[in-house]
């Protein structure tokens, strides 16, 4: 069985807090997941980055959450160009790149689909522990 939920956020700063309610509403509807706090994270990092690098201004950002049996699917969806989402080189002295970092490192899957038209998706794949296996595809 599959669940679908997603939401439409403006691309101001607020708005990622909003972006993380939502998700954990919905999980919580959905029965509750043992990776909330992980998903949470990443939400954020996801939102924020579409508010910072993938929206221009005034324009919306999409978030969708796709529970498949195994696995949760997350995707922002943005109006900024295809450019590549990219991870910079660790740096201590860096005050920004981590997040995208941080992302990989949480998620079981990530990655970056070109939109028809103009933007980008860029989404995470959680395995689901609390499902019978593990095995999920996490290609959008």
């Amino acid at each position: 069985m599959q669940h679908l939920a997603q939401h439409t956020f403006s691309a101001t700063p607020q708005t990622v807090r909003a972006a993380r309610d939502f998700t954990m509403q919905t999980l919580d509807s959905w029965g509750g997941c043992l990776r909330r706090d992980d998903i949470r994270t990443c939400v954020s990092e996801l939102a924020g980055n579409a508010v910072q690098h993938g929206s221009p201004e005034s324009r919306d950002y999409l978030l969708r959450l796709i529970r498949h049996p195994h696995c949760l699917h997350i995707e922002v969806h943005d109006g900024g160009g295809h450019s590549p989402v990219r991870i910079p080189p660790a740096s201590l002295s860096a005050e920004a790149g981590r997040g995208m970092r941080i992302v990989q490192e949480l998620c079981d899957d990530w990655g970056v689909q070109a939109l028809t038209g103009t933007g980008k998706a860029v989404w995470t794949c959680f395995h689901r522990p609390e499902a019978h296996t593990s095995r999920c595809s996490c290609t959008p």
